[in-house]
């Protein structure tokens, strides 16, 4: 079969085009083209980018990319060693003996499971259950995920309310009661609520993992606010820690709780002043760009990503959430932080970002040119004269 890098630098010259040419057009940087062409994967960072850009060099050029990003993982596991050792047979026991033992051993269990079926039994998982107590967690302006069981309950804010759900029966699906009644949710069903009964839900509830068969194992629940503008009025009734504190601890997502804390009055939460609301702003190496400022305090911010082409995309939100895949054309993200958010992008030119804060202020970020490989961190940090400096930078 004809090496993959040959057959797409036959694909190229057939097309009459030039490497200067496809990495201006597809954003990727002609090294990493002649890489591929040449099957030198030693020039990338990892597997996942020499299959990213595999993959999208390929559709550029008209070839089913699925065969051939196939065929890179072959010769991949090809590459791998023998285990010879492990493929030599093993002398063992003789089968008579094998076979006797094996039947003692299945005798024994029998015997033991009988004595003690009728002391157990159905009332096992019950039992189990019985020891855990309900949990109260609480979601104010992150994503949040974790399992839950029966009796445990959500408070969740928005506005100056806190509303508070409870996860009251879980069989072939999850019954949560909620403000505004019963919602009743099956495995991979994506439901709404509306919280303050105004006809337009603020949060989006997803039941990712649910065991039919045993509902005492609970199941898992994803819940988050359905826009960036309900996220901001949700995070910012509760005015987080400086960010000395809170990038090592657990703000802006749900955690277990005991009361609530009191939600701060409207007037305690600055208005941001954006150092630049619509203009598109550059990194400058070295150089912090300054989003928004605050005079007393920080607030949570949402950043919004659209991607103009396709990206390798990795993100972690107040040093403890992260994500990481490949994002196409057309795609978005958002990511909701109260502290810092560091980002990494394979493709700097296919990330457009618009950072958004309280008070409606926003601000466009771009993070560099095409082929580059961008990391950029956003975190407030203490200014010159006192107040608080929501700023981008990069890092190494």
């Amino acid at each position: 079969m004809t090496p993959i890098g040959e057959q797409l630098r036959a694909a190229r010259e057939r097309k009459g085009l030039t490497l200067d040419r496809v990495a201006d057009e597809t954003n990727i940087a002609k090294r990493y083209l002649t890489g591929l062409e040449a099957e030198d994967f030693s020039v990338f960072p990892g597997d996942p980018y020499v299959i990213g850009f595999l993959r999208n060099y390929a559709e550029y050029l008209g070839l089913p990319s699925d065969e051939y990003v196939s065929t890179y993982k072959n010769m991949k596991i090809q590459e791998q060693p023998v285990p010879i050792l492990e493929l030599i047979p093993r002398r063992g026991p003789s089968p008579l003996v094998l076979a006797a033992a094996i039947g003692g051993a299945v005798l024994v269990v029998i015997i033991a499971l009988v004595a003690t079926l009728g002391r157990k039994g159905a009332g096992a998982s019950e039992t189990a259950t019985s020891r855990r107590s309900p949990v109260e967690y609480r979601v104010e302006g992150s994503a949040f995920e974790k399992r839950l069981y029966v009796g445990d309950s959500l408070l969740v804010a928005y506005g100056n309310e806190k509303y508070k759900l409870l996860v009251s029966r879980i069989d072939d699906a999850v019954t949560l009661e909620t403000p505004v009644g019963a919602s009743r949710l099956m495995l991979g069903e994506e439901g709404t609520i509306d919280l303050d009964r105004n006809n337009q839900p603020e949060l989006k509830v997803l039941v990712s993992d649910l065991s039919k068969k045993d509902p005492t194992k609970g199941a898992i629940l994803r819940m988050e606010y359905s826009s960036a503008d309900a996220a901001l009025k949700a995070a910012t009734q509760a005015p987080s820690a400086l960010p000395g504190a809170s990038d090592s601890g657990d703000q802006g997502t749900a955690s277990p709780t005991a009361p609530a804390p009191v939600p701060a009055p409207a007037a305690a939460v600055p208005a941001a002043s954006a150092a630049a609301p619509t203009a598109a702003l550059a990194a400058i190496p070295g150089k912090p760009i300054v989003l928004f400022e605050s005079p007393k305090t920080t607030y949570p911010f949402v950043v919004s990503v659209t991607f103009r082409s396709s990206c390798m995309f990795r993100y972690e939100v107040d040093k403890r959430d992260r994500d990481e895949r490949y994002y196409r054309k057309g795609e978005t993200v958002t990511v909701n932080a109260n502290n810092s958010l560091r980002l990494w992008a394979s493709n700097a030119q296919a990330v457009k970002m618009t950072v958004q804060a309280s008070g409606g202020k926003s601000a466009d970020l771009e993070l560099g040119g095409a082929g580059e490989v961008a990391v950029k961190r956003i975190a407030w940090t203490q200014g010159d004269s006192g107040g608080w400096v929501l700023g981008a930078a990069e890092v190494d």
